[in-house]
C-alpha cells in the first residue's frame, strides 16, 4: 500500500496518524516526510515499523513535523545515530511526549537526546529497554534541558 493511501486511511480526528505496525520501513518515512498533510498531525504513532537511523533522520528534518506535540517511535531499529537526528531537529519544539522503548538508543544516543535544547515542551520521555547503560541513565537524569519532565521510564 502507498504512504498516501496509509496516510489517508489513518489520519484521525483531524491531527493524529496512526500508523503503528504498517511496515512502512525507511522508505515509508521518508516519503511520509515530505506529505504536507503531516504538518497538520499533533500525534505521530510510528511504532513497529522497521525504521532505522536513515528514514528517521530524512523525517527529522522535515518543516512538516513542526506541530507535532506525540512523537512515538517504539519498536523501531533506531540507534544513538537515530536519537541524534531527533535531538538535533530544529521542528520539534512543540513535543511532549517522546517514546523510544525497546529500540537501541545506547549510551551516545541517550546523551544527545539530554544535550538537546529543541524539547522545551517534553514532560514525558519513554527509554524502557534502550539499552542506556548507566552513562546514558545519568546523562538524562542530570540534563538541564528537562526541567519539565514529569514522567520518565528508563532502563
Amino acid at each position: 500500500m502507498e504512504i498516501e493511501e496509509l496516510v489517508k486511511k489513518n489520519f484521525i480526528n483531524g491531527d493524529t496518524l496512526d500508523l503503528e505496525k504498517s511496515d512502512i520501513g525507511d522508505e515509508g518515512a521518508k516519503a511520509l516526510s515530505q506529505l504536507e498533510i503531516l504538518s497538520q498531525v499533533t500525534r505521530l504513532e510510528l511504532g513497529d515499523n522497521q525504521i532505522s537511523d536513515d528514514g528517521l533522520a530524512v523525517l527529522m528534518q522535515s518543516p512538516n513535523i513542526n506541530n507535532v506535540k506525540i512523537l512515538n517511535l517504539k519498536s523501531n531499529a533506531i540507534t544513538g545515530k537515530g536519537a541524534q537526528a531527533i535531538a538535533n531537529s530544529p521542528y520539534l519544539d512543540h513535543l511532549e511526549q517522546l517514546i523510544l522503548k525497546f529500540n537501541k538508543i545506547d549510551e551516545e544516543g541517550a546523551r544527545h537526546l539530554a544535550e538537546s535544547e529543541h524539547f522545551p515542551k517534553l514532560n514525558t520521555l519513554d527509554l524502557f529497554r534502550c539499552n542506556l547503560g548507566e552513562e546514558g541513565v545519568a546523562a538524562i537524569k542530570k540534563s538541564k534541558f528537562f526541567k519539565n519532565l514529569s514522567r520518565v521510564r528508563l532502563d
